[in-house]
């Protein structure tokens, strides 16, 4: 290959030394036990250490997502809002949205900690009452510590 050239060339050869790099690479295997269907199989070191769990295929995963994986651990856990629910609250966040847009509404500070706020609706059926709250005490007010806040009157 001619130098100076980069990326794939039509008609080029590895080397042997990359190819015995390249299989050694390849063989460095360690067992892993299927968590479906109790299968062994051999997986590189590297995604053996990454993930808590192990599988023989593809049809294995999808059937224990389906059959076994607990509903808190599905990524899409708690989206599960009927239709009218998400269209109320797809409203409620676009009249806020025209509000601010339009200057009717300032966006003021963290309720908390007065940084840089954004809006939590108690009610979607009432787009322009809102808490005004940062990113971080946002998240906590929606499940993940509520108690963390000083004082619990928005939850």
């Amino acid at each position: 290959m001619p130098k100076g050239i980069k990326g794939f060339q039509k008609g080029h050869k590895h080397s042997q030394e990359t190819k015995d790099k390249i299989g050694r690479a390849n063989s460095n295997r360690v067992e892993s036990e299927c968590d479906m269907c109790g299968k062994v199989s051999l997986i590189k070191p590297s995604t053996k250490k990454r993930y808590k769990r192990h599988f023989c295929s593809t049809s294995c995963y999808s059937q224990f997502r389906k059959e076994l994986l607990p509903k808190e651990e599905q990524h899409r856990y708690g989206t599960g809002l009927p239709q009218n629910e998400r269209i109320e609250r797809m409203k409620a966040r676009r009249d806020l949205n025209h509000y601010i847009r339009d200057k009717k509404i300032q966006r003021p500070g963290c309720q908390e900690c007065g940084n840089k706020a954004e809006a939590h609706h108690k009610d979607y059926t009432k787009p322009l009452e809102v808490i005004w709250l940062c990113f971080e005490h946002h998240r906590l007010l929606h499940g993940q510590n509520p108690n963390l806040l000083s004082e619990n009157k928005w939850t």
